[in-house]
């Protein structure tokens, strides 16, 4: 059992408090999924769980108390602690540090001294909870990102830990990564009984598997639910939602509201309510229907960046490991590109190489009708803006108001414009509140933030944008990706890189699909998401409501869940009814 009984939390040198007055239990056994705004206070929870607040973290303050297994987790000493919660970060290589997995998974019992018997009696049977065998004699290095997140958990696991707390683990994965680890989690909570806290973001993906919800909001917790009835709450309106619930609940059928007993939170589920109360539209000939994807009325003309039969290998201790294989790709001036693929497809190399950061081993890259070779570095800036994944590696400034200005100096524009810019892009992305303050002081969606708005304060022709939404929550992604779409509508050209294909549906005309380092589609997104045999083939899973309207019959796909209610509803307003059979 895990009781916290009015648990606050604050750095000293804060005023406000990280947390206010938590008081939950959790019983052995629960799978809980935290959400909530970006900065609210969910990893300070996670952090009070395992005891880092307040015996590894300096300067934090708490109030109440924490017990797990009747241990008081403020007054247990960390290497007695780690036996009780463990803990899987959002970066599973912050926690991979040995040559080969099986060193990586035995070294916490080696450090405890424990008996090479004991050592292999304790990791056959962590192999039996979560099966890496297959990697045992691998470099951590050289495996997927979903890889690195199974081995960091089978490490945890070692330590026989009664809870595991993971603090946004699916964040950086690609989406079938995401499945395969948060469907590792739930077997080890049902099969093996492990108590699991999860904070996430991607709430299509945790909440069907979730037992509970908590919600937490500017410290505060400001609801506790199961997820089919979360929404139901009153205040919660304003939360992110599921897709499914989110088209559950735009449905215009009275007949369907009103049967149903609990929110759906998946495709089948949803499928099955509407098999069950009937609720099907006059059949529209959905191959006809028209795209009603944004457009920024300019049509894409000139050509910004081409690369032409690009390769590139990365080479280490003799060994050659291909990357790009003979790559055309064209970037017209104007336009807004996605590009997809599985973690290790390609995708962060081909920017680089564009970026002037890689040089390529054949082939021709072109920036603006000039070889990029031949660009300077202050040149390239102003044609192509490089966001990293990584925040961390572009903060390196005292305060954000520096971090976003440091570009702009460089640039040695007037005071007066850096401080117009600065204040700008710092309202626009809501940090303006955070410009006296160290980068590295803020959440890790908040550091993202910065990150781009250091870039988006140069202006240059072009972005090119790492996973910007990683870490950030459901309205703050939207609120971002409104952001550069109004980029793009007034001509900067984008070329966005996510594994979130929610946001592809809802924002990108134009998507590239990578694997193993070649392009293996290049088409409007309607039309790469209409290929769903071949997404699956590339380890891409297309949004819950493109998945439904496979299922329906429909040969153009709904990318929204306002497409899809729009397309249910008959232009009378009135909505007839398919027989089961017409479905099947």
């Amino acid at each position: 059992m895990i009781e916290i009984r009015d648990f606050s939390c604050a750095y000293n040198d804060q005023a406000k408090q990280l947390l206010q007055q938590i008081n939950l239990s959790i019983p052995f056994g629960q799978f809980v999924a935290v959400i909530g705004p970006s900065g609210g206070g969910k990893s300070t929870l996670c952090f009070s769980v395992n005891g880092l607040i307040p015996n590894e973290i300096e300067g934090s303050v708490i109030q109440g108390s924490i017990t797990v297994n009747g241990r008081n987790v403020q007054q247990t000493p960390p290497h007695e602690l780690i036996s009780i919660v463990g803990t899987v970060l959002q970066d599973p290589e912050w926690q991979l540090v040995r040559s080969t997995v099986q060193e990586e998974l035995v070294f916490p019992l080696e450090n405890l001294g424990m008996s090479p018997e004991q050592i292999d009696h304790r990791l056959e049977r962590v192999l039996d909870q979560i099966d890496v065998r297959p990697l045992l004699h691998r470099s951590p290095l050289e495996l997927s990102g979903g890889q690195k997140q199974l081995v960091a958990i089978a490490g945890c696991l070692m330590l026989e830990p009664k809870v595991i707390v993971l603090d946004e683990p699916t964040a950086e994965l690609d989406p079938l990564g995401k499945e395969m680890v948060i469907q590792t989690i739930r077997h080890l909570n049902k099969k093996w009984n492990y108590t699991v806290i999860f904070v996430d973001h991607n709430l299509d993906v945790t909440l069907p598997y979730a037992d509970r919800v908590l919600v937490i909001e500017e410290g505060k917790l400001i609801a506790d639910s199961h997820p089919s009835r979360l929404y139901e709450t009153e205040g919660l309106e304003r939360l992110p939602m599921p897709q499914v619930v989110e088209i559950a609940k735009r449905m215009k059928l009275k007949v369907l509201r009103e049967n149903l007993a609990s929110d759906p939170l998946t495709v089948t589920e949803l499928l099955n309510e509407m098999l069950r109360t009937e609720a099907y539209p006059v059949k529209h000939n959905h191959s006809k229907a028209q795209s009603v994807m944004p457009s920024n009325k300019q049509a894409p003309i000139q050509p910004l960046i081409e690369l032409k039969k690009v390769s590139f290998a990365y080479r280490s201790y003799n060994v050659e490991e291909l990357a790009l294989k003979s790559v055309d790709f064209t970037v017209r001036q104007g336009e807004f590109v996605a590009l997809i693929g599985q973690n290790g497809s390609g995708k962060t190399t081909l920017c680089k190489l564009i970026t002037g950061l890689l040089k390529p081993d054949g082939g021709e890259i072109i920036i603006r009708g000039k070889a990029q070779s031949s660009y300077r570095a202050n040149e390239m800036i102003q044609s192509v803006g490089y966001v990293f994944q990584n925040p961390d590696y572009q903060l390196f400034k005292q305060t954000v108001y520096d971090e976003i200005a440091f570009g702009l100096k460089l640039q040695k524009l007037g005071k007066a414009e850096i401080t117009s810019r600065v204040e700008e892009v710092a309202s626009l992305l809501q940090i303006d509140r955070h410009l006296k303050e160290h980068p590295h002081f803020l959440s890790r969606g908040e550091r993202r933030r910065v990150a781009i708005a250091s870039i988006l304060a140069l202006r240059p022709a072009a972005i090119i944008l790492d996973e910007p939404t990683t870490g950030l929550d459901g309205l703050r992604c939207r609120l971002m990706m409104d952001y550069i779409q109004m980029l793009w509508k007034k001509g900067v050209t984008i070329l966005l890189l996510t594994h979130d294909m929610r946001v592809v549906a809802d924002y990108v005309p134009r998507t590239v699909v990578m694997s193993k380092g070649t392009i293996m589609m290049d088409d409007t997104t309607e039309s790469v998401f209409s290929r769903l045999q071949e997404l699956r083939q590339c380890r891409i899973t297309p949004p819950p409501v493109v998945q439904l309207t496979s299922s329906l019959g429909w040969t153009v796909p709904a990318l929204t869940a306002d497409q899809f209610v729009e397309r249910m509803v008959s232009k009378a307003g009135h909505m007839d009814r398919f027989q089961e059979s017409e479905l099947l």
